[in-house]
């Protein structure tokens, strides 16, 4: 596989997995992240998070399925494509709205904006953690 082929699909994979995010965040965040839901926000933020690197985890490994050569270069490639749209549309969005994340109040929006951040980490884990062999090693 190319790194043109490789920056396409990142960044391709970026955006649907971004646009899809807001989607369902715009609508639902503050029921997911309102002020008055303190566990059920760390609960679904952990989920987030761990649903966010397992992801990125099984879709790294298909992507560089087959490739040689340097494959902790190619994951870590993939995984910064991968997160750099949602990086500037949603910095986009919360520079654009004053600070908050469109349709949440305050507090919702930087609850929201912290396990955004954490799940950005989480995804370049997943897909730094794609170049890691399966199975046993000799």
């Amino acid at each position: 596989m190319d790194s043109m082929h490789l920056v396409r699909l990142g960044l391709g994979a970026g955006v649907i997995i971004w646009a899809a995010g807001t989607a369902l965040l715009v609508p639902f965040g503050h029921w997911v992240f309102g002020p008055d839901n303190v566990l059920p926000v760390a609960l679904s933020a952990g989920v987030i998070i761990a649903a966010t690197f397992a992801g990125v985890l099984l879709l790294a490994r298909r992507v560089l399925r087959g490739t040689g050569g340097a494959l902790i270069e190619k994951a870590a490639l993939f995984g910064v494509l991968l997160c750099l749209p949602g990086l500037v549309f949603d910095g986009s969005l919360y520079a654009l709205n004053s600070g908050r994340y469109p349709g949440l109040d305050a507090t919702a929006s930087g609850v929201m904006t912290a396990g955004l951040l954490l799940a950005y980490a989480a995804a370049l884990l997943g897909a730094l953690s794609a170049a890691r062999p399966l199975g046993p090693q000799s």
